[in-house]
């Protein structure tokens, strides 16, 4: 069992060559109109908790690792997403690794974060936009894991994600307060359960 606020909660139920599966809960902090000047108009999308499950291959030097999540409420949609790292051991604590991204979302996902229904268009000015599914992102991640003791460890991140076109194509991108460019940078403790 882990727990952390980048991978979320989950359990691996197969470990087996190196491959590990179980299940996962997410979780996406709610996004508010008042959160920035290009959503006035647009509505909240509320928090979600996202359920589903997971593969991970591992080996010392390589690793990759895919999901495949739900929404609980909030956006209710549909999310895979996939990683490629190359892994580096600095020392016996320090860990390195980095590699490509990939995000793949369904119609109702794209929907409740990049359309513009009806309502919205009409209380926001923007154009009305229906987004399908299809490929959401694509981009590059990197992280340092600093391990304190076998259970607790600390992680330091970041990820460069490029919009692909259905996302971009949505006012609320293509508008002055957007952009296909996203940055993320973060850190998180990481608690792992055994029993």
């Amino acid at each position: 069992v882990f727990i952390s606020a980048r991978d979320g909660v989950g359990a691996t139920l197969f470990d087996a060559a190196g491959f590990k599966a179980g299940p996962i809960l997410r979780y996406r902090f709610p996004r508010n109109e008042w959160d920035g000047p290009g959503l006035f108009g647009t509505g909240s999308v509320p928090f979600t908790v996202e359920g589903g499950g997971f593969l991970r291959y591992d080996q010392p030097w390589f690793a990759a690792k895919i999901e495949l999540r739900r929404g609980l409420g909030g956006s209710n949609g549909l999310i895979f997403d996939a990683l490629v790292d190359g892994k580096l051991r600095v020392s016996d604590s320090v860990f390195l690794s980095g590699g490509p991204r990939l995000s793949v979302t369904d119609a109702t996902f794209n929907q409740a974060y990049f359309g513009i229904n009806a309502g919205q268009s009409f209380n926001s000015g923007y154009a009305q936009y229906y987004p399908g599914a299809g490929l959401r992102s694509v981009g590059v991640g990197t992280s340092a894991l600093w391990r304190i003791h076998d259970r607790l460890s600390f992680v330091a991140f970041g990820a460069y994600n490029y919009l692909a076109d259905i996302p971009a194509a949505s006012p609320l991108v293509q508008g002055p307060a957007g952009s296909r460019n996203q940055f993320v940078v973060g850190s998180a403790l990481t608690w792992r359960f055994s029993w």
